[in-house]
């Protein structure tokens, strides 16, 4: 059995032909994360420090992207479902380890951690994936919509009462690009997430109003039949109407980034705090940044959560806007080969795959450097590749890795 289990998923040797358009803005990234996490912190050179711990975590992830090349791809497509069954196990078996920070997102096994939910973000694409590459027609489209989402919004809500809503938002966002990548029209996914944008909207009349009229205009320019239409209108209005329940609902410190997003100074020493400091690291960096290791706001630790969530305000002030442009090149240049490699490759279940990876990157990248300046709420989302985090930099290899198998197995 073991011998044709390894004969069936295990390639001898692996393939080892590495894409520079993927590896090499990795490389690099890394690279600004290693250097970064050195110069702004004490006894760098410790194993317990920021700087040691990263780079044990590297060593490990490197060992993982590496083994993965010997795995063929097909091997995640028919074990999905069953990683996913054991994902929901997982997160629910943080609920009953020691919370820390007032979250349980942890598994506890001595001194190790373990996230489950970093790299739940993984197993939720290949199962949507599988799912999706399952799919002989695109007929009952609402219907394969609403159990794409169930897919990944099931175990989204297991991780919003860990609390992480960073994450679950992850997982339900790097969805939306692969159902236009499989076929569904743009129409079909505006009547299932108008609503939610709806919830969203209706904090603000002026807001919602807008939004009605974005509405319309999408209902007119796409025809429906009118009770459809009429449908279509009266849900977002429904929906917009009990997000007065739903805020009542959320956790005190996620109402806090929401209204510090909103105005940062209605908290300048409390839930403000972060994003003024971030804002003002990043000002005073201008064009080339004060030099690597002189950076006051960092040194002087009025930069908060300065190794994982505003580490681009670090990057920002010691290496300016310079710095904190070829972050966001590299990050462009990474996606986009991502996204052109799923165009090409042959095999669908591959190509969606890709596509969530890409997404997740983008989803992870654009909030993090956005709440940075004040643009997203603070939801503690990392860096790819560049943010402290062990799990985290784990699943981001992992997603590399993976990516590099399919286009090595299934791109001619």
């Amino acid at each position: 059995m073991i011998r044709d289990f390894l004969k069936k998923y295990i390639l001898f040797p692996g393939n080892y032909n590495f894409s520079i358009t993927i590896i090499s803005p990795v490389i690099f990234l890394v690279c600004v994360s290693l250097t970064v996490l050195y110069a702004s912190n004490a006894d760098s050179l410790s194993l317990n420090s920021f700087f040691g711990k990263q780079f044990i975590w590297l060593i490990i992830s490197l060992i993982f992207f590496v083994l993965l090349q010997s795995i063929r791809p097909h091997f995640f497509y028919e074990y999905a479902y069953g990683f996913y069954g054991a994902l929901l196990l997982l997160i629910v078996t943080t609920y009953f380890f020691k919370p820390i920070s007032g979250a349980t997102r942890w598994i506890h096994l001595g001194n190790f951690q373990f996230q489950p939910s970093e790299l739940g973000k993984m197993i939720v694409i290949f199962t949507v994936s599988k799912y999706l590459t399952d799919l002989r027609n695109l007929k009952n489209i609402y219907t394969s919509i609403a159990v794409s989402m169930f897919l990944c919004c099931l175990p989204a809500l297991l991780v919003f009462k860990q609390p992480d809503l960073g994450t679950a938002l992850v997982y339900i966002f790097s969805v939306v690009p692969m159902l236009f990548w499989r076929g569904f029209r743009f129409y079909n996914l505006f009547v299932i997430f108008g609503p939610l944008i709806s919830i969203i909207a209706a904090s603000n009349l002026a807001v919602f109003s807008f939004w009605i009229g974005i509405i319309l205009l999408v209902i007119y320019l796409n025809q429906p039949k009118v009770v459809n239409a009429i449908g279509v209108l009266l849900i977002n209005v429904l929906f917009g109407t009990i997000s007065t329940v739903i805020w009542e609902n959320l956790y005190p410190h996620q109402k806090n980034r929401i209204l510090t997003f909103i105005n940062p100074e209605l908290d300048p020493t409390g839930s403000g705090y972060q994003i003024l400091q971030s804002q003002t690291a990043i000002g005073s960096g201008g064009l080339s940044g004060v030099g690597l290791g002189f950076g006051t706001q960092t040194h002087l630790r009025f930069l908060p959560v300065k190794n994982s969530d505003f580490i681009i305000s670090v990057i920002g002030e010691e290496f300016g806007l310079i710095g904190i442009t070829s972050i966001i090149i590299s990050f462009g240049f990474l996606i986009y080969w991502m996204f052109n490699f799923s165009q090409i490759i042959r095999n669908q279940f591959g190509g969606l795959t890709v596509v969530g990876f890409a997404s997740i990157i983008f989803f992870h990248s654009l909030v993090n450097m956005g709440m940075a300046v004040g643009l997203f709420p603070v939801t503690g989302l990392p860096l790819p590749f560049i943010s402290y985090g062990g799990t985290f930099l784990l699943s981001m290899f992992i997603i590399i890795g993976v990516t590099q198998n399919i286009i090595n197995n299934n791109f001619k």
